[in-house]
């Protein structure tokens, strides 16, 4: 009963210490509230993007999007696995003049974007065929992988420099000029390379118009030789494509004779996964700008929050299920009214993981690339055992985005107590 007692009386002071803590933190707070609402508005916009494209595409260039789209989604891998280790880098060394190094891994990357696009080109004839698209959009695809590998320097120097308010606003922008481009390719029938550059144009000018303006606080000039870690960068790397997997393979593995109806269910609980990553960029600035003492606190903060929006949207479909379905499906796909809202309750573990798993990037640490590969492969296990009906892949994935959570939660927790235990020794 006395232990009881202490570990109740522990836990609240740990609550009041979270609470002073957020109280001290206000900009952070107020970071969080800013890449919310803007986030709403992003996934929204692109939400809106995607039911524009399907319903004024004829059904053809609507399959050639699809395929398009899955290699665009595999082309920003690195681009986010780049802009993750830039924001380590600038964050840790933000007092220093950065100049150099940002001279230094732009061009770089140009160089490595360079060769990737031109071998891209190169094997362009493989890519078609695996891909199940024409040839002729090889060369729009190889520019969007040049663009996706040069970009990321002026997000990442935003994030380590915790520009978040300037980070946001560029998003927002290119989001919107991606719409206004995706709008004028439909309307003027340009072709679904246009729709490509739709998805490049708008990343490429922030780029070029932010670029020059990115600072650091130091004037003078430092010998410290600061670069990239392109061990890091592949570790990363692996790290988003491996986390990408499970809610991207399943649209593969699922049995085709219900591939429509489970589509409908995914893409409902990607608008939970979306909503409850949306701080993950603000969470790795600020966690990678933070003590490490403090970093466990905001780590908190950050997974209270995500939890809190998956809810809200889990909380609305529930209350609003046939109307979400009348609005998004118009009335179609109503055998997947019943898994709504435990498929997105699996959806907010599943962005849990994310979250957890990105802020051990902070870190350095990369132990969960064991686990995202074993999850893959119960995951390649699970439907070639268990791929009948509806029911049979919604319960795959339950068994996947759960399991993935709990090897995630140890992993957490084992971490935690061994910093306590160095912090202990010290």
């Amino acid at each position: 009963m006395v232990k009881c007692l202490k570990l109740l009386y522990s836990h609240l002071l740990y609550i009041m210490n979270l609470s002073k803590h957020i109280t001290q933190n206000k900009t952070f707070f107020n970071n969080i509230l800013i890449t919310l609402v803007i986030g709403v508005v992003v996934n929204f916009l692109n939400y809106l993007f995607s039911i524009y494209l399907a319903r004024n595409l004829i059904t053809n260039d609507f399959n050639i999007y699809n395929a398009i789209l899955g290699i665009i989604t595999l082309i920003q891998i690195p681009t986010i696995a780049i802009q993750t280790a830039i924001t380590k880098k600038v964050a840790i060394n933000k007092n220093f003049n950065l100049k150099e190094f940002k001279k230094k891994s732009t061009i770089q990357l140009v160089i490595i974007a360079l060769i990737l696009s031109l071998l891209f080109i190169l094997f362009g004839k493989s890519i078609s065929n695996i891909s199940n698209i024409d040839i002729k959009y090889i060369p729009i695809l190889s520019f969007a992988l040049f663009i996706s590998l040069v970009t990321p320097v002026v997000k990442g120097f935003l994030l380590g420099l915790e520009k978040i308010l300037t980070f946001n606003i560029i998003l927002l922008f290119e989001t919107v000029l991606k719409f206004v481009l995706g709008y004028i390719s439909i309307s003027q029938n340009l072709g679904m390379s246009a729709i490509v550059l739709a998805f490049c144009i708008p990343t490429a000018i922030t780029t070029i118009a932010i670029y020059p303006f990115i600072k650091t606080k130091s004037k003078e000039e430092t010998k410290k030789n600061i670069s990239l870690n392109y061990k890091q960068i592949s570790l990363i790397f692996i790290t988003f494509l491996l986390l990408n997997i499970p809610f991207t393979l399943d649209l593969i593995l699922v049995n085709p004779d219900v591939r429509a109806s489970y589509g409908a269910l995914s893409l409902i609980g990607k608008i939970v996964y979306f909503g409850s990553i949306t701080i993950a960029s603000l969470m790795i600035s600020k966690l990678s700008n933070s003590q490490k003492e403090a970093r466990k606190k905001n780590l908190i903060i950050s997974l209270i929050v995500s939890t809190l929006t998956g809810g809200i949207i889990c909380l609305v479909y529930m209350l609003f299920t046939n109307e979400i379905l009348q609005f998004v499906y118009d009335g179609a796909y109503l055998d997947i009214a019943k898994y709504i809202v435990p498929y997105s309750l699996s959806m907010i573990a599943y962005s849990t993981s994310y979250m957890i798993i990105t802020s051990q990037l902070v870190n350095d640490s990369y132990s969960h690339i064991y686990i995202l590969f074993a999850v893959c492969v119960l995951q390649v296990v699970l439907y070639n055992l268990n791929n009948n009906t509806l029911n049979d892949a919604f319960i795959n994935q339950i068994v996947i985005y759960g399991v993935l959570f709990i090897l995630v939660l140890l992993i957490l927790i084992f971490n935690i107590y061994k910093s306590n235990g160095k912090s202990k020794a010290k």
